[in-house]
């Protein structure tokens, strides 16, 4: 741990009037940001596929890992320059959604949190019984979890934690905001492979609330991105599991999955477990903590916010 002060964003001592929710057209903010976030799913699976059969590659077993985060990289930088126009030149005001101070020293420890939670779901599920590590893959293909990992970790958090939080959050408050948009996000990863009401329910407690929270904590997105990428690759890059139904990885470890869809989380994988669900929800719990502490969690904005006084 270094001794050194933290970024602003996280300081304690900072006032509430630092936080900007003095943006504008609010209504346009939000249209804007769901043609942003289908743009970007749309451009991410049309460069992946397009440049697998250029490469001559079968794409009926799905995009080249290559290709795949190609096309995962070029959507997160769709996703960045479109929500700054969003929040800047449509909104008015930026606020510290990606601007500041500390924006690296934010995005390296949300990595770690990503990672070291998925590691504990494992860690856990494995005392249970039910994951098995049975060797090491002399080729493990990790372009495709990293992929899984940028895709996700930036076009969802702009959207959900950038765009949508951010917007009911001036709307209703903190609290209203976070319930609304876990809800939103589970139901939105109903349409994936071996989903279910029960994961879809996993993924609002679980990734939702802990997503949230981390964007509540610091006002700003890289942490919940750090989270995202790293809890996405880690999960399919080293342990070799599903996530959220997109298909088994052939990570690091070579593993044997067995047990009760409790357990294993069964087709959504790992992060579909309770196991999981708990480790995040406790995760989640202790960033609202801290945010509320540091007076992060906010009612609805006022009038005189509304015509262009911060928070």
């Amino acid at each position: 741990m270094s001794t050194s002060a933290p970024p602003p964003a996280l300081r304690p001592t900072d006032p509430i009037d630092s936080i900007d929710r003095s943006d504008r057209r609010r209504w346009l903010q939000l249209i804007l940001g769901v043609v942003l976030f289908l743009a970007a799913e749309v451009v991410m699976g049309a460069v992946s596929v397009l440049a697998s059969v250029l490469a001559g590659g079968d794409v009926a077993d799905g995009p080249i890992p290559w290709a795949f985060l190609l096309g995962a990289v070029i959507a997160a930088a769709i996703g960045v320059g479109g929500f700054l126009v969003i929040v800047g030149p449509v909104g008015r005001s930026p606020g510290l959604a990606l601007r500041g101070r500390g924006k690296l020293a934010e995005l390296v420890v949300g990595l770690i949190i990503g990672a070291v939670l998925i590691s504990l779901s494992v860690a856990l599920i494995a005392l249970l019984g039910g994951y098995r590590i049975t060797g090491i893959a002399a080729s493990p293909q990790l372009l495709a979890p990293l992929a899984i990992g940028i895709g996700a970790g930036f076009v969802e958090e702009i959207f959900f934690r950038g765009i949508l939080l951010r917007i009911i959050d001036a709307w209703m408050g903190s609290w209203g905001a976070l319930v609304l948009t876990s809800l939103v996000f589970g139901l939105i990863h109903l349409t994936n492979d071996g989903a279910s009401p029960a994961s879809a329910l996993g993924l609002v407690v679980e990734a939702g609330i802990l997503l949230g929270a981390a964007y509540l904590l610091t006002r700003r997105l890289w942490l919940a991105i750090g989270i995202h990428i790293a809890w996405n690759a880690v999960q399919a890059g080293v342990f070799s599991s599903v996530v959220s139904g997109t298909g088994r990885q052939n990570g690091l470890l070579i593993a044997d999955i067995h047990g009760p869809t409790w357990l294993t989380g069964g087709s959504m994988g790992i992060e579909g477990s309770l196991v999981t669900v708990l480790v995040g929800l406790a995760a989640g719990l202790v960033m609202l903590v801290l945010a509320m502490r540091r007076g992060r969690i906010l009612g609805p904005v006022g009038r005189r916010a509304r015509s262009g006084v911060s928070g």
